[in-house]
């Protein structure tokens, strides 16, 4: 697999913290097979990351309306990937819906980054075309969430999510990036991120501290930002810091973490 040093030589903005988010997933979804597919592709800085994880006969379709495909399979080897089973797919997002066989594709994506036309109109369609193409238990990232420089990729994003609620639920939001699954694949992803996620992106590099600061009740999205040390990898809502409120709830802090916070609040009262 790519280290980061391989991946930041090809040129792009897939962040450091992106990489080990993606890792971490992508490990996770060791265990599912499916295509793996990107709008938005330029050199192929993060095409080089899922050409890296991508298994046996699974396809990597990159789909962007220049596409410089030698560039591109240089970069994928640059990380140590070979270029096989990549289908290129010239043309503005709005057009691939006619360029692509929806029906041989149904539901056959594990994984799909979109980082495309960035306006209102290209993302809610983008959108239309993921829920055709995504599996069960696949995983869509969407590009700029939270973005002020284009602020429709989240205004469209919440506009799906709220007029299609059985399509995908917002699983993540972290460094510019929302991470979405279907509904169905929500808690084996949500105990993911209480188990595992923290100690795997560590494990790439980054600590991060992942906040669950509401219940099933009203979402059950995270957040993940830099580490901060009086909040630890994980945290619940402000006022039940040290539980994530989940269908069953779940118990984020140790024993000895109660410790700390007792000693703490002691000592500083």
């Amino acid at each position: 697999m790519p280290s980061w040093e391989q991946i930041d030589a090809v040129p792009g903005w897939f962040s450091f913290q992106s990489f080990c988010v993606w890792r971490a997933f992508l490990d996770e979804q060791a265990g599912v097979t499916g295509d793996l597919f990107e709008i938005g592709v330029w050199k192929g800085r993060s095409a080089s990351m899922l050409a890296s994880y991508r298994k046996g006969d699974e396809k990597l379709f990159l789909c962007d309306r220049r596409l410089d495909e030698s560039v591109i399979r240089n970069s994928i080897r640059t990380v140590g990937a070979e270029p096989k089973n990549v289908e290129f797919v010239e043309a503005f997002s709005i057009e691939l819906p006619g360029r692509l066989d929806l029906k041989a594709m149904h539901h056959t994506v594990r994984w799909c980054h979109i980082d495309g036309e960035h306006t209102g109109t290209a993302v809610y369609r983008e959108l239309e075309l993921a829920n055709r193409i995504v599996a069960p238990p696949g995983i869509l990232v969407i590009d700029d969430f939270f973005s002020p420089r284009y602020p429709a990729n989240t205004t469209e994003v919440v506009r799906y999510l709220e007029k299609n609620p059985h399509h995908f639920r917002l699983l993540a939001v972290g460094f510019n990036k929302a991470y979405l699954c279907r509904p169905e694949s929500l808690p084996r992803y949500m105990d993911f991120l209480a188990t595992g996620m923290a100690r795997s992106m560590k494990k790439y590099g980054w600590k991060a501290t992942i906040y669950k600061t509401t219940g099933p009740w009203d979402m059950d999205a995270v957040g993940m930002d830099e580490f901060i040390d009086a909040a630890g990898f994980q945290v619940g809502p402000d006022d039940d810091p040290h539980h994530w409120h989940m269908i069953r709830s779940r118990h984020v802090w140790s024993p000895w973490r109660h410790v700390r916070e007792f000693v703490k609040r002691t000592l500083g009262g």
